[in-house]
């Protein structure tokens, strides 16, 4: 990585400042990462074993917003009993069903 200041030719980089830099960028990003993945949002398919998948009610969708996919099937688990669930992150393939998805909070 480059040190956040711009160094003008001939000048000598001050190693001590540009590592404090440096761990300064990498707390920064942390942080950023941290926040982003507090409010991820997840969509959770609950699918019913005794119909077929034909039928209505076979499937439902559920979004929520969790830290990890095990935390959004926790959320979900007790509107769904009786269902298997599967956990996607809403930007991935499944991201159309979020339109359609029940909000859980």
């Amino acid at each position: 990585m480059s040190p956040s200041r711009s160094i003008q030719q001939g000048e000598q980089i001050d190693l001590g400042t540009w590592a404090e830099e440096l761990q300064q960028e990498r707390g920064r990003v942390a942080e950023a990462n941290e926040r982003r993945a507090a409010r991820r949002g997840f969509l959770v398919f609950a699918t019913d074993p005794e119909r077929a998948p034909d039928e209505p009610g076979y499937r439902e969708v559920f979004a929520t917003e969790a830290r990890t996919p095990g935390e959004a099937t926790a959320k979900v688990r007790p509107l769904a009993s009786g269902r298997r669930l599967r956990t996607y992150l809403a930007t991935g393939v499944y991201k159309d069903e979020l339109a359609d998805a029940r909000w859980v909070a």
